[in-house]
């Protein structure tokens, strides 16, 4: 029982209790400023009378009721553009702003040896577990911002020569 106690005291669990009750109050909210305001709206908007998320349409005897889709569908692009402009940008731009510059801790390089993405200042890759050089100056050339798998494309392709086959340059008369 104590090592349960300890883990329910943690700050993480009770964060994470706090943020779904927040969450489970701020979907009730959405969901009933969705049907006390938006969905009488397109009711009327579409032509409807009364109360929009009673719609139904019948297929044989089966009755679909579409209203109480288009209510949910509402409420989940409403709860998710409030939270994305309220809680997401906020807090990337906070964090640009808290962090502008380049972090060595997070900084990636290539293995030489396998061509993974290693942190810079590895001394050993995880992948092959080959000895590299640690990577201390931030502005080095070896850093890259790309991210594991992904290709880099060059602004300019090299030149590509072909010269003449070994036989081709024998059969040419002296």
């Amino acid at each position: 029982m104590n090592g349960f106690v300890k883990f329910v005291v943690r700050g993480n669990v009770i964060g994470l209790a706090v943020g779904v009750v927040i969450g489970a109050a701020f979907a009730a909210m959405v969901t009933s400023f969705t049907t006390a305001f938006l969905t009488p709206l397109i009711g009327w908007a579409t032509g409807g009378i009364g109360d929009y998320s009673k719609k139904v349409f019948t297929l044989g005897k089966t009755p679909f009721p579409y209203g109480t889709f288009v209510n949910a569908g509402i409420s989940f692009l409403l709860t998710a553009a409030t939270l994305y402009f309220l809680i997401v940008l906020p807090v990337n731009k906070l964090t640009e702003e808290l962090n502008p510059h380049h972090d060595l801790s997070h900084a990636k390089r290539s293995c030489p040896e396998c061509l993974q993405q290693i942190p810079a200042r590895a001394r050993r890759c995880s992948y092959c577990t080959s000895t590299v050089a640690p990577i201390l100056d931030e502005d080095s050339p070896d850093l890259t911002d790309e991210l594991p798998g992904e290709i880099a494309l060059r602004s300019a392709l090299p030149e590509m020569r072909f010269g003449e086959p070994a036989a081709a340059a024998e059969a040419k008369p002296v």
